[in-house]
């Protein structure tokens, strides 16, 4: 693969993050449906990217993942109408009157915070640091515990960026998940992808991938359903979204975690032209993207 390819598979994961959010995000909260996705008007993206974005930067100024940079960075641009969960806004308040991180993340969640936040988030990691993967499972971690401690929460976040990671590099299928599941901490998780084989060994209805993977905000409800979306519908980022969207539930962040898959297997050039149009930040993500592709070439 030349650079080129590359540092076009960057962009197409981080852009391809927020369209996934910002084109989910209307349809969030709903039930199941055949929902499909509408581009005519300005897109704008919620607390998952803003997050993305945020982390990014960070990672671009420090040349490394400093959870203590992550959470200061998350607290300077948050913008708290992007629809940020009551516990993140609590976590990152408490952080900002000057109580130590691993205090307030306690206080707010006593045994930490497994929702999807970490994961739906994580993605510049992946990329960043997607030639080692001990590293990039540290880094994982690192970008996590300013939210989320628990370790289902983390889990979620080591599979997510270590998919786009192994996407980046063109692993995908069985390849991909024999990879994940050799590196998979939880029994939770393992259980979640021996269900993900056996629904892509055969046709799945929706409704079962919504009740066997789930369609929710917990890690264990989203992560492996985003992935199952990807490598099921994968080839086409129209129908990877259309597919996330019309399970209902957390569409966004589904969407999001999915979307950074599918733009790093397709790149740039896989997504849509007339939804990128439309992408608020476009020009700014699209910066970050060469960065980190210009960062993760120097490290």
């Amino acid at each position: 693969m030349n650079k080129a390819e590359l540092r076009s598979r960057f962009r197409g994961s981080l852009l391809g993050l927020a369209l996934g959010d910002s084109l989910g995000a209307p349809f969030e909260g709903l039930p199941p449906g055949d929902y499909r996705f509408n581009c005519s008007k300005p897109l704008y993206y919620t607390d998952d990217t803003e997050m993305m974005i945020n982390l990014a930067e960070s990672i671009i100024e420090q040349r490394d993942v400093l959870p203590e940079k992550v959470a200061e960075a998350f607290i300077r641009n948050l913008n708290p109408y992007r629809g940020y969960g009551p516990g993140t806004l609590s976590v990152l308040a408490l952080i900002q009157k000057g109580i130590p991180m691993e205090q307030a993340t306690r206080m707010v969640f006593p045994n930490g915070s497994y929702g999807n936040g970490a994961a739906m988030r994580v993605a510049p990691v992946g990329l960043v640091f997607y030639r080692d993967t001990k590293q990039l499972l540290e880094a994982s971690e690192k970008a996590s515990i300013p939210t989320h401690t628990h370790p289902l929460g983390i889990e979620g976040a080591r599979i997510v960026a270590l998919s786009v990671g192994l996407v980046l590099q063109g692993t995908e299928g069985d390849s991909l998940i024999s990879i994940l599941e050799r590196n998979i901490k939880t029994e939770d998780f393992r259980r979640k992808f021996k269900l993900l084989k056996e629904l892509l060994s055969k046709d799945t209805s929706k409704n079962e991938v919504i009740e066997r993977l789930g369609n929710g905000v917990l890690a264990t409800e989203s992560v492996v359903t985003s992935l199952y979306a990807f490598l099921r519908y994968g080839n086409s980022f129209e129908e990877t979204i259309n597919f996330c969207i019309s399970l209902g539930g957390d569409t966004d962040t589904i969407g999001a975690m999915a979307a950074a898959l599918t733009g790093a297997s397709l790149s740039l050039e896989g997504l849509p032209p007339h939804c990128l149009n439309r992408l608020e930040d476009y020009e700014r993500i699209l910066t970050l993207a060469d960065r980190l592709f210009v960062l993760a070439e120097d490290l």
